[in-house]
């Protein structure tokens, strides 16, 4: 499964959509592990955006966790200090409009 591309305009609409949120996850010393990307996609399928927080402790680096949840589909909207923001619509009854 590919990552959705979304244009500066969808990501500013997403940015301002996940201001309020706080994190759902936290990504520890093991990096994006299986059983990391199950807890996010269980996650990202009940909220379709979510905030997760990278530990001080982490060893993974950016481009490893940008890989590693772009291959189930998961789409990087910004990343702020130690904090992700990552989006993927649902193909019915979305809470997002993304139409231009």
């Amino acid at each position: 499964m590919e990552a959705m591309k979304v244009t500066p305009k969808q990501r500013r609409f997403l940015k301002a959509q996940s201001h309020h949120l706080k994190p759902l996850i936290q990504l520890g010393k093991e990096g994006p592990s299986a059983g990391f990307l199950r807890q996010l996609e269980e996650q990202i399928n009940a909220h379709e955006l979510i905030k997760v927080k990278v530990l001080g402790n982490c060893l993974a680096e950016k481009e490893e966790i940008e890989a590693a949840v772009g291959s189930v589909g998961v789409t990087v909207v910004q990343k702020i200090g130690h904090i992700y923001t990552f989006f993927r619509q649902r193909e019915e009854n979305s809470n997002f409009d993304l139409d231009e």
